[in-house]
């Protein structure tokens, strides 16, 4: 069975989520062992972009070719469509909330399909949306 963002934890990021991935049999297994991040270390760095979570993933938005990714743990971002072309390949810094953990906490109490996160909500637009909800 293929893992689902939000099962093992309340909200996934490109680490956790390809980690759980590469223990399965599948043919994405073999890639997901291979995602090697160290190079995009070496990368000058341009604008900082915001992570959002949407059903219990963190993602960003490429502000270049609207795409979205993964949001992963080293706080950097590279497009795998445009490869960030118009800022001529450099490595975009991610943003993660700084209440992070309890954005989390608060999400890991909805139903999978309901864990999304904007950064312009605060922790207490979470909890009141967790009270419609009837989550607590």
């Amino acid at each position: 069975m293929t893992y689902l963002a939000g099962v093992n934890r309340a909200v996934d990021t490109g680490n956790t989520y390809f980690g759980e991935l590469s223990k399965e049999d599948l043919s994405g297994a073999v890639y997901a062992r291979q995602i090697n991040r160290e190079w995009l270390k070496k990368l000058d760095a341009g604008e900082t972009v915001e992570a959002r979570i949407e059903y219990a993933r963190y993602i960003v938005d490429c502000p270049n070719c609207n795409s979205a990714e993964f949001a992963f743990e080293d706080n950097l971002f590279f497009c795998s469509q445009c490869k960030n072309s118009d800022i001529q390949g450099k490595v975009r810094k991610v943003k993660i909330p700084k209440d992070r953990i309890e954005i989390e906490t608060i999400l890991g109490e909805r139903a999978i399909v309901n864990r999304h996160w904007l950064p312009k909500e605060t922790l207490k637009d979470l909890s009141k949306e967790n009270l419609k909800m009837g989550v607590i």
